[in-house]
């Protein structure tokens, strides 16, 4: 039991010791009992680490229940950051995949450009041809659009081919007939020219747009079996135009040797005797009928009789264009009264007169009125 006591005091001066209090053990026993005096300090010591403890567990519990939301919040957002973590990787391995098809659509595109400027290339090679395959066959560079914009049934409009089943060959008949290739309204050259030299890829220029390799890559395809078509039915044009510039040089062969055989035929009469109104270079003839023999009986031509209308006949032109075998044309001043065939290098053959009968002059040895081409080549 507790029991408090009181320091001695003396009498006259009181003690400065404090009082404490005193635990007794076995207080009811015969033995005597324990005394222990504990001093105010040591319960004023107790009391604080009681109040301590009580304010920690205090705070303990103030704390933990004020840590619970943010607990849950963690871990709310450690299930976000998981979440997270989980559509970066996705996000990743998809942006993986998506550079490696990109890297793809660009390689493809690369070689579609490629094909793409082949194409270009084979157009404009193309187009090269049609212009002169156009000037050897004497069509226009650029044709006159037919009357009216409607087009006829069955007919495809210029420059809108649809496909390449339109693109037929060219049916020129005979290619010998050069009068056939000169027309420019209906002929079958100038049609299929039309249609050919005007390859468009606007197609494929919106499917390039679009980003569509697909669709441009089957464009590009049918583009090219376009050009591969045109250029096929342009190796026929050319195979044509070839025989044609082959006849006709032929016939400028032919032309030529015909009046080569013209002017010797003429010339092996000179020293022949000149008798007007005479008309056989074997017994006499006279200027114009010597120019008609020759031509009737070598170049297969014939001409009037007198020198005034054979000046009517044929084609004018000038000196620099004369070709032997034209005839050259003098007057007196006041009519045509003398003709000469011309023979190259500035001469011709003529039946002079009666004192110097057939024989070769200058072209100029009077003044000529007029230069006919008889002969038409």
């Amino acid at each position: 039991m507790w029991k408090r006591t009181e320091k001695s005091k003396r009498p006259r001066k009181q003690s400065k010791k404090e009082t404490g209090f005193t635990l007794l053990l076995l207080s009811n026993s015969e033995k005597k009992p324990v005394q222990f005096q504990l001093p105010p300090l040591f319960f004023k010591g107790m009391l604080t680490v009681v109040l301590l403890l009580l304010g920690l567990t205090g705070y303990g519990l103030i704390s933990a229940a004020l840590l619970k939301p943010v607990a849950r919040q963690k871990a709310a957002l450690e299930q976000e950051i998981a979440l997270l973590k989980v559509e970066q990787d996705k996000i990743r391995s998809e942006n993986q995949n998506l550079k490696a098809y990109t890297e793809q659509q660009d390689k493809e595109m690369q070689n579609l450009q490629e094909v793409s400027d082949e194409i270009k290339s084979n157009i404009e090679n193309l187009q090269g041809r049609d212009s002169e395959i156009r000037g050897k066959l004497g069509l226009s560079e650029n044709p006159p659009a037919s009357s009216g914009n409607a087009s006829q049934p069955g007919q495809t409009p210029v420059g809108t081919a649809q496909s390449t089943a339109e693109l037929q060959p060219l049916a020129l008949g005979d290619a010998g007939e050069g009068e056939e290739y000169n027309k420019l309204d209906g002929s079958a050259a100038e049609v299929i020219l039309q249609r050919e030299s005007s390859v468009q890829l606007s197609v494929m220029m919106g499917a390039r747009q679009r980003g569509n390799t697909m669709q441009l890559a089957a464009e590009l395809q049918r583009a090219q079996a376009l050009v591969s078509l045109t250029s096929e039915n342009y190796d026929e044009y050319e195979g044509v135009v070839a025989s044609q510039e082959f006849q006709a040089q032929q016939r400028a062969e032919r032309a030529q040797q015909r009046r080569q055989t013209v002017i010797g035929y003429a010339l092996s009469f000179l020293g022949g005797r000149y008798v007007y109104g005479g008309e056989n270079p074997y017994s006499g003839t006279d200027c114009s009928g010597f120019t008609r023999y020759i031509l009737s009986h070598a170049g297969g031509v014939y001409i009037n009789r007198t020198a005034a209308e054979q000046a009517q006949q044929g084609r004018e032109v000038s000196i620099e264009e004369a070709k032997p075998g034209d005839l050259i044309f003098y007057s007196n001043g006041s009519r045509v009264n003398h003709v000469a065939m011309y023979i190259g290098d500035g001469r011709v053959v003529h039946a002079s007169n009666e004192r110097n009968g057939i024989m070769v002059s200058r072209w100029n040895y009077r003044t000529p009125v007029h230069i006919r081409n008889i002969l038409g080549e």
